[in-house]
């Protein structure tokens, strides 16, 4: 009878030991995906019925989202999965995956849970609003099968994109062959003395804290016609979540506190002006990785959209730096 006493009391205080680690879980530590069990045979060794084709895959927590692919048939020995930015969809990527396409790239643009044709359900995870974890894990649980078709895997990443790449680089190092961020909205321009010092007492709304700036066009694009189609896009996220936009804060610090993790080449592509970024902060935090090379594109005369504003020169730019990539992975 007392041996049974004892039994339950060293199981309990073993329950009591678990949940006191999970809780105290860092930061630094991203949840493993939670099902990365889906097959891509039939889909990989299927003639493309569609040019760009929408399908669905399972997420970090079974759910399906959505994403779009561009291949034309044929064994491509390198894939780029591209990541959309705060307001917008995979759809804003699509004339730029179609000259990487021309260039013997099979592109993978996937729809954040919660934007695009994913379901805004999908905000959730097991019943609770997702973390940023949760859209690293996202990433992952596309990537990984992706390894077993292709050579390489990289990473092409667009505002906030290039903020869930930088963190999934850090999270899961050496599964993508490198990262390309495109005009990153991770470092935003200086705010008044007033709002630093609200923030500071975490009195600032978060939209304040975060870049969820109201959505404006001519920030994006130089196009008058372009800008009018953005606007318009009934797919466009018109308002952020709260929680996303916290989420999306942790991001930012996971990223500068952990940003010398990236051992991952970096190919950067700047737009000058680009209001809805600070330059120079944004350099010298991507400089504290630990990066083998960084080639920096700067591109004058358009905005922050650059996938949009100058499709064929990104196109070009990333097929020439990917080509060295792969080069100098088989030594020449």
């Amino acid at each position: 009878m007392q041996f049974g006493w004892l039994k339950h009391l060293t199981a309990l205080l073993l329950a009591t030991f678990l949940v006191a680690i999970t809780g105290c879980q860092s930061d630094s530590q991203v949840s493993q995906p939670r099902q990365v069990d889906y097959d891509l045979g039939k889909y990989f060794s299927s003639i493309p019925r569609d040019f760009p084709e929408q399908r669905e895959f399972h997420a970090s927590d079974g759910s399906l989202q959505a994403f779009t692919g561009y291949r034309r048939g044929g064994k491509q020995r390198v894939a780029l999965i591209y990541l959309h930015g705060l307001e917008g969809h995979a759809g804003w990527g699509r004339a730029f995956a179609e000259r990487l396409v021309e260039r013997d790239y099979d592109v993978f643009a996937l729809d954040r849970r919660g934007s695009g044709l994913s379901s805004k359900a999908s905000l959730k995870v097991n019943g609770k609003p997702a973390e940023f974890e949760d859209y690293v894990s996202d990433v992952h649980a596309f990537l990984k099968p992706l390894k077993a078709y292709y050579k390489s895997v990289y990473l092409v990443g667009y505002d906030w994109g290039a903020r869930l790449a930088l963190a999934y680089g850090i999270a899961y190092q050496n599964h993508s062959r490198g990262l390309v961020l495109i005009s990153p909205r991770l470092m935003v321009p200086g705010i008044g003395i007033t709002q630093k010092m609200k923030s500071i007492a975490g009195l600032a709304p978060i939209t304040e804290r975060d870049m969820a700036a109201e959505f404006d066009p001519e920030k994006h694009v130089t196009s008058p016609e372009i800008q009018t189609v953005l606007a318009t896009d009934s797919y466009r996220l018109k308002e952020l979540d709260e929680n996303f936009l916290k989420q999306s804060l942790r991001m930012s610090e996971f990223i500068k506190k952990y940003i010398q993790r990236i051992v991952q080449p970096l190919q950067l592509f700047v737009a000058r002006p680009d209001p809805l970024i600070d330059e120079k902060k944004l350099i010298g935090l991507i400089e504290k990785g630990s990066q083998p090379s960084l080639d920096i594109q700067y591109i004058d005369g358009s905005r922050h959209a650059l996938q949009i504003e100058d499709p064929d020169r990104l196109a070009r730019d990333i097929h020439h730096w990917i080509r060295y990539q792969e080069l100098s992975r088989t030594d020449g």
